[in-house]
């Protein structure tokens, strides 16, 4: 055979996808050659398809085949955000400081928030696997809330009796922590009361100050009681906070608030099964919380197969087209020999 052999088209078809898909492009067509046809590469190599295959490797629980995806679509589009964030956070999970704190110093000159959101899950999720649940409450220095977690009413309305446990406990904790505000969290209305005003009430008949009370009455999970309170939070200026609930859930719920930025300086939990919560999480046992954190810190569980990630920045003129020439020229080196 004359001209390019099928090797090189090959070759040069795969360098053009990747070129295409570097620079933003989503259709790969036919390439001229001498007189042969070429046949058409169809999305090859699919960077979103291998940021959702890493994706469901972590949450099936393997994190070294999640990596690995995530790496090969790094090759692909090296400037997507998303996938440079989850970089960072499995690899901690790996205890492979060099691969996340790369994946942070590259996240740092193209998403510097994005950065910063990675670091808090990675804290976040470090700091709940040490927490032991306690059930007394402790003074906590400087400007900080106190945060009940809810839990879901009976059909009626009324409050189950562990969301009762909760509650009282927040009441101990605010009777210690006199100034902070009181965040009581919880949507999923029954008979037309959500847990949040089921809360409230129940603190108000109780004696606390109805004006030291907040109420987040939109999330329906753990992960949008973070979300939400976060912003409640941070418009009033508030960062630090005591975390309110039982112990089976008070790891996860940290690592949750840990994933908005919220610092958890103090917890406090009901006494419900409190022996079995007793030891620290091995790095291992974080895998689950981990996943949820990065959901609550907003980074997309899949990308919309054959079509790069929106979230690629602008990083100055030319660089995402000298990417994709340095990747096209590379490939088209490696296509030169027979």
């Amino acid at each position: 055979m004359t001209g390019v052999t099928r090797v090189k088209r090959f070759r040069l078809a795969a360098a053009a996808t990747i070129a295409v898909a570097t620079l933003g492009g989503v259709a790969v067509g036919s390439l001229p050659t001498d007189g042969a046809s070429v046949v058409t590469v169809v999305d090859a190599v699919d960077p979103a398809g291998l940021y959702n295959d890493a994706q469901s490797k972590f949450a099936s629980g393997d994190v070294a085949g999640g990596l690995a995806a995530l790496q090969k679509a790094l090759t692909l589009a090296p400037a997507d955000t998303d996938a440079l964030a989850l970089q960072a956070i499995w690899a901690d999970q790996m205890d492979d400081a060099a691969v996340s704190n790369a994946a942070l110093g590259r996240l740092r000159v193209l998403n510097p928030l994005l950065a910063t959101t990675a670091r808090n899950v990675i804290s976040g999720v470090a700091t709940a696997a040490q927490i032991v649940p306690d059930t007394t409450p402790k003074p906590v220095s400087g400007r900080v809330a106190i945060v009940v977690l809810g839990f879901g009413l009976n059909a009626n309305g009324k409050m189950a009796p562990e969301l009762v446990n909760r509650v009282s406990a927040g009441k101990s904790q605010a009777e210690i922590t006199t100034t902070a505000p009181i965040v009581v969290t919880g949507g999923v209305p029954k008979n037309g009361i959500t847990e949040a005003a089921a809360m409230k009430t129940w603190l108000i008949d109780n004696g606390v100050d109805a004006s030291r009370i907040v109420t987040e009455d939109k999330s329906g999970s753990t992960v949008a009681n973070a979300q939400y309170t976060s912003e409640i939070l941070r418009a009033k200026g508030i960062r630090d906070i005591v975390l309110v609930t039982s112990p089976n859930h008070i790891r996860r719920g940290a690592a949750d608030f840990g994933a908005t930025g919220l610092r958890v300086v103090g917890t406090l939990t009901t006494a419900t099964d409190l022996s079995k919560y007793l030891t620290p999480l091995t790095k291992d046992q974080t895998r689950g919380i981990r996943l949820e954190a990065t959901r609550t810190a907003r980074i997309p569980a899949t990308h919309e197969p054959g079509v790069l990630p929106q979230n690629l920045p602008d990083p100055g003129p030319g660089l995402l087209a000298d990417i994709g020439g340095q990747i096209l020229e590379q490939l088209l080196d490696a296509g030169s020999s027979n």
